[in-house]
């Protein structure tokens, strides 16, 4: 009865109780500090069934006196300045500091946690399909507990909200190059079996785990990805084209989702016929998976909705494979990476235009750099022929190479200033055949 009659008394006198000025510490790394209740809880998380925590004053010159630890109706008197708390509750913790030897409360609590690593589900069989590859991955947390309530000094049960931080590595392409690409997912509310799913890595790497509570590490055994991941690289090489701004030059098209390929297609317009290499990327941290893939590359002509070509490989050679394009269009190109397991598919496109051929009326071949030449203005022509008379019918100059213009001299003389007329022949790309006749005059400073 005494007992409890002092249990009572101590409990009455509370609300004059002062703050605490104990820090709490625990003895070993079994048993970490968590955090600071909302109710004033000095919560620790460990791996054994009691925790011994230090009390450490937070003024040198303050001593710690009559240091009770109470559990319900239960006290027991402190020596020293280490107390032992069983798991899974909160003790309030009675002690004199000070000068003015204050009374002091606190509470300490402690839960046992223990955990594993998760199980990697990769790929599901089944009887129809022999293997299934789904983009995302399960990940089963097998046998994971946590003990994620506690009782406080008061009775009252408080629920904690467990979050484990995994964290894995993948790649990402921008198009054209591979790079590294850490990933973390934030899991709530983990309880034994859970299941997770998440976005499937294309390289092999190992699942870290990480709890907020003791912030312990765990590792998986490495998982192995079954899905193939490079990139491709397609260099368009197009003839030139005079006077016509909208040819972008030689140019390595990236390459992404079909949605990207849609939306960017009108981005590279070239004029045809042209040359397209295709090529693996090679950079150094290509997986070492994709060496025994299988890589394709297909080409479809919008226009028409048909296949073109199919280009398969092995190609894990790296070599470069050169493809002419000769008729007009929308092309959207897929490169497929296959390892007999799963397969990854990057798409991109480009246009080749229509046919145009324009003739100009003059040229000053004068040598100062500005329209020195003869020739058309012109996109997607694969076919062409020129001849160039003067007034009395003598051949000036003749040429089927279109990118060549007539720079105004006549067997290494220059022509005099005047008109002179030409025949063009000529097919584009999209069917079109030019027949044009007409005159251009040479025009040239006195001086010269």
């Amino acid at each position: 009865m005494k007992k409890r009659r002092f249990v009572a008394n101590i409990f009455v006198a509370l609300a004059t109780f002062a703050a605490s000025a104990v820090s709490f510490n625990p003895v070993d790394n079994s048993t970490t500090l968590y955090k600071e209740g909302s109710s004033g809880e000095h919560i620790f998380v460990g791996e054994t069934d009691s925790a011994n925590i230090n009390l450490v004053s937070d003024k040198t010159e303050s001593e710690i006196h009559n240091v009770l630890l109470v559990s319900g109706k239960d006290t027991t008197k402190v020596t020293g300045t280490t107390v032992t708390i069983g798991t899974d509750k909160c003790y309030s913790l009675l002690y004199t500091s000070g000068e003015e030897e204050k009374t002091n409360k606190s509470y300490l609590c402690y839960i046992k946690k223990t955990a594993v690593a998760p199980t990697v589900k990769v790929c599901d069989y089944d009887t129809i399909n022999n293997l299934i590859c789904d983009p995302n991955l399960k990940v089963k947390f097998s046998n994971l507990v946590y003990a994620n309530s506690y009782v406080n000094a008061r009775g009252e049960t408080v629920k904690i909200q467990d979050n484990i931080v995994m964290t894995y590595d993948d790649y990402e392409a921008d198009g054209i190059n591979i790079k590294d690409k850490p990933m973390e997912v934030v899991v709530t509310g983990i309880n034994n079996d859970s299941t997770l799913f998440v976005q499937k890595p294309k390289r092999h790497t190992v699942f870290k785990l990480k709890d907020k509570f003791s912030q312990y590490e765990y590792v998986t055994d490495t998982f192995h990805s079954p899905l193939p991941f490079t990139t491709a690289q397609l260099t368009i090489e197009g003839e030139a084209i005079p006077h016509n701004t909208e040819k972008r030059g030689n140019e390595e098209i990236k390459f992404g989702t079909l949605e990207y390929a849609k939306t960017n297609v009108g981005n590279y317009m070239f004029s045809g016929p042209l040359t397209v290499d295709v090529e693996l990327n090679s950079v150094d941290n290509t997986p070492a998976d994709t060496v025994d893939a299988r890589h394709s590359w297909k080409f479809y002509n919008d226009s028409t909705g048909n296949l073109r070509n199919v280009y398969k490989g092995p190609f894990t050679d790296m070599t470069i494979r050169t493809i002419s394009i000769d008729d007009y269009g929308t092309y959207f190109v897929t490169h497929t990476c296959d390892n007999s397991v799963c397969k990854d598919t990057i798409v991109t496109g480009f246009k080749v235009k229509t046919s145009y051929l324009l003739m100009p009326t003059v040229f000053t071949p004068n040598g100062d750099g500005y329209n020195d030449e003869f020739r058309p203005t012109y996109t997607s022509i694969k076919e062409y022929e020129i001849w160039i008379y003067n007034t009395m019918g003598k051949l000036m100059y003749e040429s089927n190479d279109i990118t060549v213009g007539w720079d105004g001299t006549h067997k290494g003389h220059e022509a005099p200033i005047g008109a002179y007329y030409y025949v063009v022949k000529a097919k584009g790309v999209d069917g079109t055949d030019y027949k044009q006749k007409g005159t251009v005059s040479i025009v040239r400073n006195a001086d010269n």
